[in-house]
Protein backbone atom coordinates (compact mmCIF):
# COMPACT_ATOMS: atom_id res chain seq x y z
CA UNK A 1 0.00 0.00 0.00
CA UNK A 2 2.16 2.75 0.61
CA UNK A 3 4.43 1.83 -2.63
CA UNK A 4 1.66 2.48 -4.28
CA UNK A 5 1.05 5.62 -2.71
CA UNK A 6 4.61 6.62 -3.35
CA UNK A 7 4.68 5.73 -6.78
CA UNK A 8 1.53 7.71 -7.72
CA UNK A 9 2.55 10.23 -5.97
CA UNK A 10 5.78 10.19 -8.23
CA UNK A 11 3.97 9.96 -11.32
CA UNK A 12 1.69 13.06 -10.42
CA UNK A 13 4.59 15.24 -10.10
CA UNK A 14 6.02 14.30 -12.94
CA UNK A 15 3.34 14.52 -14.98
CA UNK A 16 3.70 18.49 -14.36
CA UNK A 17 6.99 18.95 -15.24
CA UNK A 18 7.56 19.44 -18.95
CA UNK A 19 9.08 16.24 -20.82
CA UNK A 20 12.84 16.67 -21.54
CA UNK A 21 14.22 13.93 -23.33
CA UNK A 22 17.75 12.36 -23.45
CA UNK A 23 20.02 15.57 -24.78
CA UNK A 24 17.89 18.10 -24.14
CA UNK A 25 17.90 17.32 -20.44
CA UNK A 26 21.50 17.60 -20.35
CA UNK A 27 21.53 20.75 -22.57
CA UNK A 28 18.89 22.42 -20.28
CA UNK A 29 20.71 21.33 -17.07
CA UNK A 30 24.03 22.63 -18.34
CA UNK A 31 23.13 25.69 -20.09
CA UNK A 32 21.06 26.38 -16.58
CA UNK A 33 24.35 25.85 -14.63
CA UNK A 34 26.63 27.45 -16.52
CA UNK A 35 24.94 30.90 -16.28
CA UNK A 36 24.43 30.42 -12.49
CA UNK A 37 28.13 30.23 -13.13
CA UNK A 38 29.08 33.06 -14.71
CA UNK A 39 26.22 35.80 -13.75
CA UNK A 40 28.15 38.33 -12.43
CA UNK A 41 26.93 40.27 -9.63
CA UNK A 42 28.22 43.48 -7.82
CA UNK A 43 31.70 44.79 -8.27
CA UNK A 44 32.64 41.96 -11.05
CA UNK A 45 29.06 43.53 -12.72
CA UNK A 46 30.23 47.10 -12.22
CA UNK A 47 33.66 46.74 -13.77
CA UNK A 48 32.14 44.47 -16.84
CA UNK A 49 29.51 47.10 -17.50
CA UNK A 50 32.04 50.31 -17.31
CA UNK A 51 34.22 47.92 -19.71
CA UNK A 52 31.66 48.01 -22.22
CA UNK A 53 30.94 51.70 -21.57
CA UNK A 54 34.39 52.26 -22.93
CA UNK A 55 34.44 49.86 -25.64
CA UNK A 56 30.85 51.17 -26.90
CA UNK A 57 31.81 54.65 -26.86
CA UNK A 58 35.18 54.14 -28.88
CA UNK A 59 33.19 52.31 -31.47
CA UNK A 60 29.99 54.28 -31.98
CA UNK A 61 30.27 57.48 -30.01
CA UNK A 62 28.65 59.16 -27.60
CA UNK A 63 25.52 59.79 -30.02
CA UNK A 64 25.17 56.49 -30.80
CA UNK A 65 25.35 54.85 -27.65
CA UNK A 66 22.71 52.56 -25.99
CA UNK A 67 21.87 50.79 -22.83
CA UNK A 68 21.25 47.65 -24.92
CA UNK A 69 24.33 47.97 -26.81
CA UNK A 70 25.88 47.82 -23.51
CA UNK A 71 23.63 45.29 -22.05
CA UNK A 72 24.95 43.05 -24.72
CA UNK A 73 28.66 43.51 -24.37
CA UNK A 74 28.76 43.20 -20.68
CA UNK A 75 26.57 40.31 -20.93
CA UNK A 76 23.71 41.06 -18.78
CA UNK A 77 19.92 42.36 -19.02
CA UNK A 78 19.13 46.41 -19.35
CA UNK A 79 17.54 45.82 -15.57
CA UNK A 80 20.77 45.63 -14.55
CA UNK A 81 21.88 48.81 -15.93
CA UNK A 82 18.94 51.13 -15.53
CA UNK A 83 19.12 49.69 -11.65
CA UNK A 84 21.97 51.46 -10.96
CA UNK A 85 22.15 54.07 -13.48
CA UNK A 86 18.31 56.30 -14.93
CA UNK A 87 20.46 57.47 -18.18
CA UNK A 88 22.82 56.79 -20.46
CA UNK A 89 24.35 59.77 -19.64
CA UNK A 90 24.73 59.26 -15.67
CA UNK A 91 26.56 55.84 -16.92
CA UNK A 92 29.15 57.28 -18.99
CA UNK A 93 30.08 60.02 -16.35
CA UNK A 94 30.05 57.06 -13.70
CA UNK A 95 31.68 54.93 -15.40
CA UNK A 96 34.85 57.74 -16.65
CA UNK A 97 34.85 58.75 -12.66
CA UNK A 98 34.97 54.82 -11.71
CA UNK A 99 37.89 54.07 -13.90
CA UNK A 100 40.24 56.91 -13.42
CA UNK A 101 39.30 58.13 -10.57
CA UNK A 102 37.27 61.91 -9.74
CA UNK A 103 39.37 64.55 -10.96
CA UNK A 104 39.98 65.78 -7.15
CA UNK A 105 41.06 62.34 -5.70
CA UNK A 106 43.73 62.40 -8.18
CA UNK A 107 45.58 65.51 -7.26
CA UNK A 108 44.86 64.89 -3.22
CA UNK A 109 46.49 61.85 -4.15
CA UNK A 110 49.48 63.52 -5.29
CA UNK A 111 49.37 65.67 -2.67
CA UNK A 112 50.16 63.34 -0.05
CA UNK A 113 53.82 64.10 -0.64
CA UNK A 114 53.85 67.27 1.90
CA UNK A 115 57.43 67.44 0.88
CA UNK A 116 57.05 67.88 -3.16
CA UNK A 117 57.57 70.94 -4.46
CA UNK A 118 54.80 72.93 -6.33
CA UNK A 119 56.55 72.64 -9.83
CA UNK A 120 56.80 68.91 -9.21
CA UNK A 121 53.39 68.61 -7.93
CA UNK A 122 52.38 69.67 -10.99
CA UNK A 123 54.31 67.66 -13.39
CA UNK A 124 53.20 64.44 -11.71
CA UNK A 125 49.59 65.99 -12.59
CA UNK A 126 50.37 66.64 -16.11
CA UNK A 127 51.74 63.27 -16.91
CA UNK A 128 48.74 61.37 -15.06
CA UNK A 129 46.18 63.64 -17.10
CA UNK A 130 48.37 62.20 -20.32
CA UNK A 131 48.35 58.87 -18.92
CA UNK A 132 44.80 58.78 -18.47
CA UNK A 133 43.99 60.42 -22.27
CA UNK A 134 46.27 57.75 -23.38
CA UNK A 135 43.89 54.96 -22.02
CA UNK A 136 40.60 56.99 -22.68
CA UNK A 137 41.34 59.03 -25.17
CA UNK A 138 38.34 58.35 -27.93
CA UNK A 139 35.68 58.11 -24.38
CA UNK A 140 36.91 61.74 -23.70
CA UNK A 141 36.86 62.77 -27.73
CA UNK A 142 33.15 61.37 -28.15
CA UNK A 143 31.65 62.85 -24.87
CA UNK A 144 33.35 66.52 -25.12
CA UNK A 145 32.20 66.52 -28.82
CA UNK A 146 28.40 65.44 -28.18
CA UNK A 147 28.90 68.12 -24.98
CA UNK A 148 28.58 70.95 -27.90
CA UNK A 149 25.48 69.74 -28.91
CA UNK A 150 24.01 68.27 -25.81
CA UNK A 151 23.20 71.31 -23.02
CA UNK A 152 22.25 68.68 -20.33
CA UNK A 153 25.82 66.67 -20.95
CA UNK A 154 27.75 69.51 -20.78
CA UNK A 155 26.17 70.93 -17.43
CA UNK A 156 26.36 67.03 -16.15
CA UNK A 157 30.23 67.50 -17.27
CA UNK A 158 30.64 70.61 -15.62
CA UNK A 159 29.53 69.86 -12.39
CA UNK A 160 30.72 65.95 -12.46
CA UNK A 161 34.18 66.52 -13.90
CA UNK A 162 35.36 70.02 -14.50
CA UNK A 163 34.60 72.01 -10.55
CA UNK A 164 36.01 69.11 -8.66
CA UNK A 165 39.10 69.62 -11.33
CA UNK A 166 39.13 73.39 -11.13
CA UNK A 167 37.97 73.55 -7.30
CA UNK A 168 41.12 70.44 -6.69
CA UNK A 169 44.04 72.45 -8.87
CA UNK A 170 42.73 75.71 -6.98
CA UNK A 171 43.65 74.30 -3.45
CA UNK A 172 47.33 73.02 -5.54
CA UNK A 173 47.70 76.82 -6.37
CA UNK A 174 46.92 78.26 -2.23
CA UNK A 175 49.13 75.43 -0.67
CA UNK A 176 52.19 76.86 -3.58
CA UNK A 177 51.20 80.11 -2.05
CA UNK A 178 51.32 78.71 1.81
CA UNK A 179 54.73 77.20 1.08
CA UNK A 180 56.13 80.56 -0.50
CA UNK A 181 56.08 79.14 -4.19
CA UNK A 182 52.92 80.73 -5.96
CA UNK A 183 51.91 84.70 -5.99
CA UNK A 184 48.52 85.38 -4.26
CA UNK A 185 47.42 86.36 -7.01
CA UNK A 186 47.42 82.74 -8.86
CA UNK A 187 45.05 81.17 -6.87
CA UNK A 188 41.98 82.05 -9.09
CA UNK A 189 40.00 80.12 -11.88
CA UNK A 190 42.23 81.48 -14.88
CA UNK A 191 45.75 80.41 -13.64
CA UNK A 192 44.07 76.75 -12.59
CA UNK A 193 42.61 76.37 -16.30
CA UNK A 194 46.07 76.54 -17.55
CA UNK A 195 47.59 72.86 -17.71
CA UNK A 196 44.25 71.08 -18.06
CA UNK A 197 43.37 73.28 -20.95
CA UNK A 198 47.02 72.99 -22.94
CA UNK A 199 46.95 69.28 -22.27
CA UNK A 200 43.05 68.63 -23.64
CA UNK A 201 43.57 71.13 -26.94
CA UNK A 202 46.45 68.80 -27.87
CA UNK A 203 45.46 65.24 -26.59
CA UNK A 204 41.61 65.88 -27.45
CA UNK A 205 40.94 68.37 -29.69
CA UNK A 206 43.53 67.94 -31.89
CA UNK A 207 43.98 63.72 -30.93
CA UNK A 208 48.09 65.27 -30.72
CA UNK A 209 50.39 62.48 -28.30
CA UNK A 210 51.70 64.11 -24.92
CA UNK A 211 54.74 62.70 -23.38
CA UNK A 212 56.35 62.99 -20.13
CA UNK A 213 58.86 65.48 -21.56
CA UNK A 214 55.46 67.75 -23.05
CA UNK A 215 53.96 68.28 -19.68
CA UNK A 216 57.17 69.43 -18.38
CA UNK A 217 57.96 71.70 -20.47
CA UNK A 218 54.62 73.09 -20.39
CA UNK A 219 54.86 73.52 -16.91
CA UNK A 220 58.07 74.96 -16.72
CA UNK A 221 58.19 76.66 -19.51
CA UNK A 222 54.31 77.79 -18.97
CA UNK A 223 52.61 77.67 -15.85
CA UNK A 224 55.64 78.12 -13.46
CA UNK A 225 56.38 81.43 -14.79
CA UNK A 226 53.03 82.98 -14.92
CA UNK A 227 52.18 81.58 -11.06
CA UNK A 228 55.57 81.53 -9.08
CA UNK A 229 57.19 83.99 -6.86
CA UNK A 230 60.03 85.92 -7.63
CA UNK A 231 62.19 83.19 -5.39
CA UNK A 232 61.38 80.01 -6.80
Amino acid sequence: MVADRERKRALSVSAQVPRLKGRDTVTAVTTTGSLARHRKRGVALEDAIHDAVFAELSEVGYAAFTIEAVAARAKTGKASIYRRWDTKQDLVLDAFVARFGGPDDIVCELLLDADAATRDVLVRLATRICQLSDEAGEVMRAVACESTRDPELAAAVEQKVYRPKHAAIVALLQRGVDRGEVRPEAVCGVYADVLPSMLTYRMVLNNQPVTERDATEIVDNVLMPLIATRRV
